[in-house]
């Protein structure tokens, strides 16, 4: 019987333990760091003003954007790609990296993103500046070629066919 006695506290003990762990486990993987992410996850399509037209990105849940342009061969550049990250309660700053411009250079703009409350539509500037194709992206140590700038208005893409 003390062996019944001694192993009671220690099977409940272990017992407890993996209750807690279990209970507590997703609220510790879902703690909110995302939840922003989730709210902006998607495709915006947004009216830039200023040097360029229409132009879509595409934001992840973890801090990833992907672009695309419709005057993009007109000026002379590819696709982007990029990072964002929450500078405010509905507010993004990104950075978006396109290369070639002529088999040149390499485009580096910087955005800010204001969002709706629904994260339905959004609003805010960009400013891009053009640099030797050999420049140091997260340490820029040369002059630009050319810099353009300008500001945007945008809504979010939806699922569904409109007639």
């Amino acid at each position: 019987m003390s062996l019944k006695r001694t192993m009671s506290p220690l099977v409940w003990s272990v017992t407890l333990l993996f209750l807690g762990i279990f209970f507590t486990a997703p609220v510790v993987a879902d703690d909110g760091r995302f939840s922003f992410g989730r709210s902006i996850e998607g495709t915006y399509i947004l009216d830039q003003h200023g040097e360029t037209g229409r132009s879509s990105y595409t934001f992840t849940e973890f801090g990833s954007v992907i672009w695309g342009a419709s005057d993009q061969k007109h000026y002379s550049y590819f696709p982007g790609a990029g990072v964002w990250k929450q500078t405010g309660e509905r507010a993004i700053a990104v950075r978006i990296l396109s290369f070639d411009y002529d088999s040149n250079g390499v485009g580096i703009v910087n955005m800010t993103f204001n969002f709706d409350e629904e994260f339905r539509a959004v609003n805010g500037v960009f400013e891009g500046k053009i640099y030797p194709m050999d420049v140091d992206v997260n340490n820029i140590d040369k002059e630009p070629m050319e810099s353009f700038k300008g500001d945007f208005t945008g809504v979010r893409l939806t699922a569904g066919w409109t007639d």
